[in-house]
């Protein structure tokens, strides 16, 4: 008796289920950023927008953003929280993980 394998039917279809699953990651990647985008434009304050840049963008820590804004480092501290906690109540109030 000669044992056939099957494993070269499988892989062409684990092939498309992997594109699959990458296409459907990948839609969801490109919706999430366009959420967050909307998110920092629409509902986070000029100066939590302008501490995000700068963190982010002009990679500046806590004590250098503070020098520029001429505020205290918790201060700065605490403008990013509320910015990142304002983000994620959004983004989970409309189900976008």
């Amino acid at each position: 008796m000669r044992i056939v394998s099957f494993d070269h039917l499988f892989e062409s279809d684990m092939a498309k289920l992997a594109k699959l699953a990458e296409n459907s990651n990948s839609e969801k990647i490109q919706t999430l950023k366009r959420m967050l985008s909307l998110v920092i434009l629409e509902e986070l304050s000029d100066r939590q927008r302008e501490v995000l840049d700068m963190y982010f963008n002009q990679k500046m820590n806590f004590s250098q953003i503070a020098r520029t804004l001429k505020v205290n480092k918790s201060t700065v501290s605490r403008i990013k929280t509320c910015a990142f906690n304002r983000i994620r109540r959004i983004l989970k109030y409309y189900n976008v993980r």
